[in-house]
């Protein structure tokens, strides 16, 4: 799926190689997605400065989002993975992450028509979803993302909604994900962000975000996750050229990329 095979390896992109090879995957507005006919969004305007930083041309590819991880581990095709990727035990144990930079709370995605059957009002005063609420549905995920990864606990031995029929169904992009919404799906669950720039316009979904129940006496607790960007083990250099970007950035800088990619 869109990968870089007309270029030669850079495993030694902090050596002579001027290319830094980057995956994502670009349905994922604001952090990555498609306008005309090039990649952008706020993971590709990070990856630009870091390529300024290394004197570097960047070069973004639009690939799988299950296959990133794997494919900067082995740091052939590419060596960096930007793409709203969260940090799990199991990712560092293949790559190496930058300093967090965005945190990002869970959305599920239900048709509007349905929204006495999701809402709830959370210990916050906000309207949510607790999980509860997704017993016995069908969950359409984006493959090997954190909400696939949640969901699945979730769904598993000993989970919220474990032995109450609920499924996942994978996908492997957000808008095909979508599609299946109130069709054999019942709602989608993705990040906060790209859950309301995927329903922009679309009046028949509505999203709210997805919390953990307290138990008595306790707040309820939102589900999130936080971003960071990969990068082939090993390759100190380029980790630390990403790290002082972020740190340049700042929350503020980041949230002023945020802003320009959602158009506020």
């Amino acid at each position: 799926l869109g990968m870089a095979f007309g270029f030669t390896s850079c495993t030694d992109v902090t050596g002579t190689d001027d290319t830094l090879i980057v995956y994502t995957e670009a349905g994922f507005a604001p952090f990555e997605y498609i306008s005309g006919n090039e990649i952008v969004g706020v993971d590709v305007e990070i990856m630009n400065l870091v390529g300024k930083k290394l004197n570097k041309t960047v070069k973004f590819e639009n690939v799988a989002f299950d296959t990133i991880i794997d494919a900067v581990s082995a740091g052939k095709l590419c060596n960096v993975g930007a793409a709203g990727i969260s940090i799990t035990d199991a990712r560092k144990e293949k790559v190496d992450f930058s300093n967090e930079y965005y945190t990002a709370n869970l959305y599920v995605i239900y048709p509007a028509d349905k929204a006495t059957e999701y809402q709830v009002k959370t210990t916050d005063g906000k309207t949510g979803i607790y999980w509860d609420k997704l017993a016995g549905k069908t969950i359409a995920v984006q493959s090997g993302t954190t909400a696939d990864l949640f969901a699945g606990d979730e769904i598993g031995e000993g989970g919220t909604i474990g032995g109450t029929g609920a499924k996942i169904s994978g996908f492997d992009e957000l808008a095909t994900a979508l599609e299946d919404v109130g069709v054999n799906s019942d709602v989608l669950i993705i990040d906060e962000l790209p859950a309301q720039k995927l329903i922009e316009g679309k009046s028949k979904y509505a999203c709210a975000p997805l919390y953990y129940k307290g138990g008595e006496g306790e707040a309820d607790e939102p589900a999130c996750d936080v971003y960071a960007i990969a990068v082939t083990k090993g390759q100190t250099e380029l980790l630390n050229a990403i790290n002082e970007v972020l740190e340049e950035l700042g929350a503020e800088g980041i949230q002023a990329l945020v802003n320009k990619h959602l158009g506020i």
